[in-house]
């Protein structure tokens, strides 16, 4: 997949923007690392244990130019309004996590790094808005997130960095491996969830449509739309009656799962600045 960094017209090495989706990175340490770590008056900390050595990890290997990390608002967003069962099975945070949350964006700041919310918006929204502009002017960027809606976003100059084992163990995925590894490519991730729907996210898709049949159709038809334009032309009597009864709920689940390019927020104005290596 090559270098993650660039390199200026002056020939020095330039690392490129990273663009951390909080939430996620969090949990994942939480759930990663032994309960049993806390500090000597009994503070939970692996969740914070754990950001610290993905942070490491990153700025240690990558150098980056800047880096900024996107959190969930509190307030609901467009896609609870539109479907209320949307993350609706997710438990509320565990006790232990929930002590340690108020130090995330505190640690954070302490790294040099940008810490963003926006009321009404998911991590993933910022994260997609901030990865399209920074596409746009050819800046070399890397979104770190396990959220796998977050592969629509790859492309000539943007790669998804998704944990695969623990925290610190990575698969970084380009278009050509987004491809690769789910059968289409990060353009129809979206249409992909729309017909498999995410458990992750209580996103239903359609009943009876798995991983391997959606991209075989998505392959075949070349989009959502395309599949159900041609409904006479897929194969099995079965998969016909599924998708026809369940239309509706399959561009529901696509909408759910496509991210707002369009968030207010510039990361040219966010006030970025070289992160802490020291």
């Amino acid at each position: 997949m090559g270098e993650l960094g660039v390199s200026r017209d002056d020939g020095a090495s330039k690392g490129p923007l990273f663009l951390l989706d909080g939430n996620n990175i969090a949990y994942r340490a939480f759930y990663a690392l032994p309960a049993e770590i806390a500090t000597s008056d009994g503070l939970p900390t692996n969740a914070l244990y754990g950001f610290c050595l993905m942070v490491l990890k990153i700025l240690s290997e990558y150098r980056p130019e800047a880096v900024i990390v996107a959190w969930d608002s509190r307030e609901k967003t467009f896609r609870h309004e539109e479907y209320v069962e949307y993350k609706a099975q997710r438990k509320p945070m565990p006790e232990a996590l929930s002590e340690q949350w108020p130090y995330f964006a505190e640690l954070s700041a302490a790294f040099g790094f940008i810490n963003l919310s926006l009321p009404g918006y998911e991590a993933d929204d910022i994260l997609a808005t901030l990865a399209r502009q920074a596409e746009a002017e050819g800046r070399e960027t890397v979104i770190v997130t396990g959220d796998r809606d977050a592969l629509q976003l790859a492309g000539r100059h943007v790669k998804i960095m998704a944990n695969t084992r623990g925290v610190t163990e990575v698969k970084v995925y380009d278009p050509a491996a987004v491809e690769e590894r789910f059968g289409v490519p990060p353009r129809l991730i979206p249409d992909l969830i729309g017909l498999k729907g995410d458990s992750s996210d209580n996103i239903p898709g359609v009943p009876g449509i798995g991983d391997k049949t959606a991209a075989e159709l998505l392959q075949h038809f070349g989009s959502l739309d395309g599949v159900f334009q041609n409904l006479d032309q897929v194969s099995g009597v079965k998969r016909r009656e599924l998708l026809e009864q369940h239309k509706d709920l399959a561009y529901l689940s696509r909408r759910l799962a496509l991210l707002d390019h369009e968030a207010p927020i510039d990361f040219q104005t966010a006030g970025l600045r070289p992160p802490a290596l020291d």
